[in-house]
């Protein structure tokens, strides 16, 4: 009996205690969950969708607008014409990794010209190109992730409704590029299921998907932005068959903001979005579209001037292989030149693209930009490449191989050029291969017949080691 006030006093103390230490518990679960994200610098990553913008009216590209809003830094590491493996190559993840960190965001979209670059496959039903693409991306996420970076990963808008395809491949085969932007939609949420908070995906695809097939979702103010196929400089939602307008990157900086808000919210709130004023200051309503006035160049006009900084440029993206190998074109070809002091030709290069004034009407050759990069080009030769010894090179303009007069290969209204150099190196070596065998059996006269025939089978049939750049 004398224990029961000790018990008493035991259990009245507990109770003291517990409601002592519960609103501090309470306050430790409270702070627990409230995590938010916090960042200085949003860092972009992919093609010209996001970068490069020398014609002055595809920007401020969505993560400019994105950093504005969130009021942090910018970077800039897209690159006009950046395929999955070029970036990897040049190690443009890598320096963001390394000059940045924790409290960085990259929005990263990468794809469009590794799709582009398998068009041939993608309209033949073979998406096989997607296995490797994932194998790319992983690569970049994860050496992104390590360095305590996140990222918002965009998929690609539906590739059927890309003016720049439709235009070449008939509508039947269309629904192939649908299926193939689909699956790497769906391989592209799995993969960043992975990666957990770390790595979130823009629906893109649906994004635009709205803007293209919904009126509402694209008027602004009372004005309806215009929709492809029309294509235009300021009230357009593509400037070409490739690119988003500056109001075109305004309307996808506000569907991306509100990825982020809903996948990296911070503690204080959603961040804003762009208004009705601020987009429509990117589009020009007041204005008729109005063609820009035609330049005819009397003269050589691999020798006319233009001030860059001034002048309104187009982008057409060429890619030279030798081999299968990519041959390096310079930046800056054509620029600030003996002839052109301090501004460019009628064509200059910038990084994986040549800028072209879009207002001559000179008929503008692929052999001009050669003429003025100073390097040989003809149906014979291509740099220091030629068809010697069987040897051939083609050219292929939007995808479709040229077959016209090699004298003046006509670039209007192009998008991409591919330039195809292949030597019989291989065939050759072969040869050489084959012939010292044959001296050598030849020396060899010791031996059989069959010896002989069985050294040659297996020189001949050596297997062939290909690396790809």
């Amino acid at each position: 009996m004398k224990s029961a006030p000790r018990t008493v006093a035991t259990v009245m103390l507990f109770i003291l205690l517990t409601s002592l230490t519960a609103p501090f518990a309470s306050s430790e679960e409270d702070t627990s969950l409230q995590t938010g994200f916090q960042y200085h610098t949003i860092a972009s990553l992919g093609d010209s969708t996001l970068g490069s913008d020398p014609t002055g009216y595809r920007g401020p590209f969505a993560s400019i607008h994105a950093a504005n809003l969130m009021g942090i830094e910018y970077y800039e590491g897209a690159v006009g014409g950046d395929r999955s493996w070029t970036l990897i190559n040049a190690g443009r993840h890598t320096n963001i990794a390394e000059n940045y960190g924790n409290g960085t965001l990259v929005t990263m979209m990468v794809g469009a010209w590794d799709f582009i670059d398998s068009d041939i496959n993608i309209v033949n039903g073979d998406y096989s190109f997607i296995d490797e693409l994932e194998e790319n991306i992983t690569i970049i996420l994860d050496v992104l992730v390590e360095s305590e970076i996140d990222v918002l990963v965009w998929n690609l808008p539906n590739m059927s409704f890309l003016p720049f395809l439709t235009q070449i491949f008939p509508t039947e085969v269309h629904h192939h590029f649908t299926e193939a932007s689909i699956l790497w939609a769906e391989r592209l949420d799995e993969m960043a299921e992975r990666y957990g908070s770390d790595v979130q995906v823009f629906d893109l695809m649906a994004a635009s998907d709205d803007l293209l097939q919904n009126a509402s979702a694209r008027t602004i103010g009372g004005e309806e932005v215009i929709s492809p196929p029309e294509m235009c400089d300021k009230n357009c939602i593509m400037i070409d068959s490739l690119h988003p307008t500056s109001v075109g990157q305004g309307l996808l900086a506000n569907y991306m903001m509100e990825a982020i808000n809903e996948k990296f919210p911070r503690l204080e709130g959603d961040y804003p979005l762009l208004t009705d004023e601020q987009l429509l200051d990117l589009a020009d309503f007041g204005m008729s579209e109005t063609v820009d006035e035609v330049i005819i160049i009397e003269g050589d006009l691999t020798k006319a001037c233009f001030d860059w900084s001034t002048s309104i440029y187009r982008q057409m993206y060429l890619t030279i292989t030798s081999n299968g190998v990519d041959i390096p074109i310079p930046s800056y070809v054509g620029f600030n030149t003996e002839v052109c002091r301090q501004s460019t030709h009628v064509m200059y290069t910038g990084e994986s693209s040549v800028n072209i004034i879009a207002s001559v009407e000179n008929n503008l050759s692929l052999n001009d930009f050669f003429e003025i990069w100073g390097e040989n080009f003809s149906s014979e030769q291509v740099m220091g490449f030629t068809t010697a010894n069987g040897g051939s090179i083609r050219v292929f303009i939007d995808g479709v191989e040229f077959n016209g007069d090699w004298s003046k290969i006509p670039i209007d209204d192009a998008i991409s050029v591919e330039i195809q150099h292949n030597s019989p190196l291989d065939s050759l070596q072969e040869n050489e291969g084959a012939q010292s065998t044959s001296g050598f059996s030849a020396l060899l006269s010791g031996l059989s017949i069959l010896a002989a025939i069985s050294i040659f089978s297996n020189r001949g049939n050596r297997e062939k080691i290909r690396k790809r750049f």
